[in-house]
């Protein structure tokens, strides 16, 4: 803070009180500053007419309602970096109606109630960052009617709720940066009809409903990087219509697929840092009318780029795809990036080939009639090996044929690549050349497979993607990807090993008309839904009428009942989608008892009854005589003479016969 001459107020002999320049709110308060100042305990006495309370970077654990609560001229408190694991109840800033900043940041607060920050309708800014806040009840902020900034980064905070913005309208920024947010629900940012920048970065996203941005119609900034997104969040961004800066770098995204980003008002899109990333499909920037920046850099794995990646992006000035793995880029891309458009391309692994030579054309040219190389003196050529290291700049142009054979990129995996039986699988396959190369697949049984596929199970997508939506067993095999055009003909190929699924179906109990069964393995929960289908099986070999009952994968047993007696029945474990598909798991066999043995059961257990009963008869018959003898032994030892030996104590019982009144022994 600038100091400006200090006034006549009391001050603690660690703190520096006087009339100081406020670098938030930028003027001259009367200023009450114990910031480190070694403090355990809150200052017993501060001056009333105070207007900024600092107590920063100090060991204090509680905050004293009677100090706070009477200094209604406060206009800014900072309590940050101390111990403090809850603030006041009620009462702390009830008479605070001038008070516009508050930062509670570095404390110990793991929870904020509702009735914690009652009183401040003025506040502006407000700071909970670095706590330990895991939970926030409804309502909490709702007296804060005229915050603009809330700063909520660093805590502990699992899930985001609606009723926490309730009464925000005025909220220009929201910062939850480095919580632990697995979700963003829908319309959950609804009551901030005034938000600006949104801050979600550094959580654990996975997920994000195409109506999570509902209701922010103002907003400008997003971030999204680090987090667990898989997918590009599409329908939910294009909800923003004053979006103008999307950040979504460093999440696990795979591929940008046609139309992720289009139809957005954003001008700056930066997919940096993504470690999963390696292709970036036609159309997948489309219709961006604004966009100026598009930041697609530092993508370790980045290997192909499709040439119509970007198109209807008029407005494009900078495009960043340096410190990728690309080994080019087909020419046809130039005919959609704008005049005059800086195309970054440097530290990346350049085949120097015919798809180096429209980049070979550029170096060198700076007039706005066509794309702009970014530092061409660092495209270095990695193959062929005749011209490794070499600088594109200094090969003649004559050496860099107009056409090649095409060169296979980013095949799905180099080897084997393992998936699970009625596992979601996709294989990629991407060329480049010039001509521009036509891809298709041979499966393991030698039929071909291109874009005329259209199966339930599997489909293809151009220019060479082959999807599974459930692998089967048959499926196992050599899989050749094929590029061709009219110079050549490439091929590569890839094992795919289909491995079986831990579950197994067994019967533990058979009766005449029921069987019991039991599934274990470690991924009896593979799937969220199962189906039991059994069937009577005929001495050909042959099946009956199929029935089936559905459960679920929390039970490990389940018994089949209403069955034949003396039938032998097959029993399987599966899953059915919502498109009508069946994946079989594991199945077993099993036969019913004979009718005899309903017979035999019903006799056995009459037998067993009836002696049952005659066992409890002679039970309760042996306990009534026990219980009889010992009544009458106890009744027996109350009456008995006290002297069994011919005496008793105690001297005045004894009554000598020769003492008895005579008359009483007459003719004796």
């Amino acid at each position: 803070m600038d100091s400006i001459p200090p006034t006549e107020t009391p001050c603690l002999p660690e703190c520096s009180c006087g009339l100081f320049t406020s670098p938030l709110l930028q003027e001259n308060l009367t200023t009450f500053d114990c910031s480190l100042a070694g403090l355990k305990n809150f200052p017993e006495f501060v001056p009333a007419g105070v207007e900024a309370l600092s107590v920063k970077g100090n060991s204090i654990s509680h905050v004293l309602d009677s100090v706070v609560a009477p200094l209604t001229q406060l206009r800014e408190l900072d309590l940050s970096g101390n111990r403090i694991k809850s603030i006041g109840r009620g009462s702390m800033f009830r008479n605070l109606t001038q008070l516009e900043a508050l930062d509670v940041g570095k404390n110990a607060i793991s929870t904020i109630f509702h009735d914690n920050l009652m009183g401040p309708r003025a506040l502006v800014h407000l700071v909970l960052a670095d706590n330990k806040i895991n939970y926030i009840e409804d309502e909490a902020l709702a007296d804060l009617v005229s915050l603009e900034d809330l700063d909520l980064q660093q805590n502990y905070l699992g899930s985001l709720y609606q009723e926490w913005f309730t009464g925000l309208a005025r909220l220009v920024s929201l910062n939850l940066d480095h919580n632990r947010i697995h979700n963003v629900p829908a319309a959950v940012f609804r009551p901030l009809s005034s938000l600006r920048y949104l801050h979600l970065a550094g959580n654990r996203i996975s997920s994000v409903d195409p109506r999570a941005f509902s209701g922010l119609t103002q907003l400008e900034t997003l971030t999204l990087e680090d987090n667990l997104l898989a997918a590009v969040p599409t329908a939910a961004l294009q909800s923003l219509p004053a979006l103008t800066t999307l950040t979504l770098d460093h999440n696990p995204l795979a591929k940008v697929k046609p139309l992720d980003f289009s139809h957005l008002s954003a001008t700056t899109i930066s997919l940096s840092h993504m470690p999963e990333l390696r292709i970036l499909d036609a159309k997948a920037f489309y219709n961006l009318a604004n966009v100026t920046s598009i930041m697609l850099h530092h993508n370790p794995r980045l290997a192909y780029v499709d040439p119509l990646a970007f198109m209807q992006v008029g407005s494009l000035r900078d495009l960043q795809l340096h410190h990728n793995h690309l080994a080019g880029l087909q020419p046809e891309m130039a005919h959609h990036l704008p005049s005059g458009a800086t195309l970054a391309l440097h530290d990346n692994p350049l085949l120097c080939d015919c798809n180096a030579r429209w980049l070979r054309q550029l170096v060198g040219r700076s007039d706005n009639s066509s794309v702009v190389l970014d530092q061409p003196s660092h495209l270095v050529c990695a193959a062929p090996p005749d011209r490794a290291h070499k600088l594109l700049r200094d090969l003649p142009l004559p050496r860099l044929p107009k056409t090649c054979a095409p060169t296979l990129v980013n095949l799905t995996q180099a080897g084997v690549v393992v998936g699970k039986l009625g596992e979601y699988k996709v294989m990629e396959c991407r060329a480049l050349g010039s001509p521009r190369p036509r891809l298709h697949w041979v499966l393991p049984d030698g039929s071909k497979v291109n874009s005329s596929l259209n199966e339930v199970r599997r489909r293809f997508f151009p220019p060479g993607t082959l999807v599974y939506y459930h692998l089967l067993a048959a499926d196992q095999g050599r899989y050749t990807c094929v590029a061709e055009n009219y110079v050549a003909t490439t091929a590569a190929t890839i094992i795919l090993n289909v491995t079986g699924i831990d579950i197994h179906l067994f019967p533990v109990r058979v009766a005449s008309t029921y069987i019991t069964l039991v599934w274990n393995g470690t991924e009896r929960r593979a799937f969220p839904s199962y189906k039991i289908v059994y069937s009577e099986m005929w001495e050909n070999g042959s099946l009956g009428e199929q029935r089936s009952t559905s459960t679920s994968p929390t039970r490990r047993t389940y018994t089949v009942a209403r069955l034949t007696p003396a039938t032998r029945y097959r029993f399987c474990l599966g899953h059915e989608d919502n498109a009508g598909y069946w994946l079989e798991i594991s199945c077993c066999q099993a036969t019913t008892l004979s009718l005899d043995y309903i017979t035999q059961g019903i006799s056995s257990t009459s037998n067993m009854v009836a002696a049952g009963m005659v066992g409890v008869v002679l039970v309760v018959t042996m306990v009534a005589c026990l219980a009889s003898v010992l009544s009458r032994r106890y009744r027996h030892r109350l009456y008995e003479t006290p002297d069994k030996n011919g005496s008793v104590s105690g001297e005045g019982s004894v009554i000598p016969l020769d003492n008895l009144y005579r008359p009483l022994l007459t003719g004796s």
